[in-house]
C-alpha cells in the first residue's frame, strides 16, 4: 500500500507509519457512495488544540486553524479556510471529500491516504527600493497567481488525493 507519495519498504514500516498518522484504526480502504449522511453543523472557527470528530459528515461555518483537527466518517465541508488537519472518510471510505472556501493546510487525509501539500514560494526583491517601484505593477499579477493556487476541493482518484 502507498501512503501519500512515499512507498514503505515492509509491512512493519507500513503499520508503524499508520500508527504515527493516526490511521491504525482503518483496516482497509473501500469505495462507497455517500448519497445520504448524518450531518453535524458546527458554527464557529476551531482554534489550535481543538478537535472535532463525528461519524457522518461535518459542516464547519468558520475556519479550521493550524493546530486544530477535524475528523469525519464521511465528508468535511468548511465555509472558511482549512489550515489545520482535515481527515474525511476516517473509517476508510475513499469516496469521502473535503470541500472548503480554501484549503491552505500542509496535509490532508481521506480514508487511508495522506497528501502533503507544498505551498507556493514567491521570490522577493532584496533591495527595498526595487520592491517599492515594482510593487504597483506586480500586485495585480501576484493576485492572479495566488488565485491559481487557491484550492477548494479534495477527493481521491486512482488511489491518490487530488486537490483542485
Amino acid at each position: 500500500m502507498e501512503i501519500g507519495k512515499h512507498s514503505l519498504e515492509t509491512e512493519e514500516d507500513e503499520i508503524k507509519q499508520k500508527r504515527e498518522l493516526g490511521l491504525h484504526t482503518i483496516t482497509h480502504g473501500y469505495d462507497k457512495e455517500i448519497n445520504e449522511t448524518l450531518t453535524k453543523v458546527f458554527d464557529g472557527s476551531l482554534r489550535s488544540g481543538k478537535k472535532l470528530e463525528f461519524e457522518g459528515s461535518l459542516v464547519i461555518i468558520g475556519d479550521i486553524n493550524a493546530g486544530a483537527e477535524v475528523i469525519a466518517g464521511d465528508h468535511i465541508i468548511v465555509l472558511g479556510t482549512i489550515r489545520g488537519l482535515a481527515h474525511a472518510g476516517a473509517r476508510g471510505n475513499r469516496k469521502a471529500m473535503i470541500i472548503a472556501n480554501e484549503i491552505d493546510a500542509t496535509q490532508i487525509r481521506i480514508a487511508d491516504i495522506v497528501k502533503e501539500i507544498e505551498k507556493p514560494v514567491f521570490e522577493e526583491e532584496d533591495n527595498e527600493e526595487d520592491k517599492k517601484i515594482k510593487k504597483k505593477h506586480e500586485e495585480s499579477e501576484k493576485d492572479e497567481l495566488f488565485d491559481d493556487y487557491i484550492k477548494t476541493r479534495a477527493y481521491i482518484e486512482n488511489g491518490e488525493i487530488i486537490i483542485e
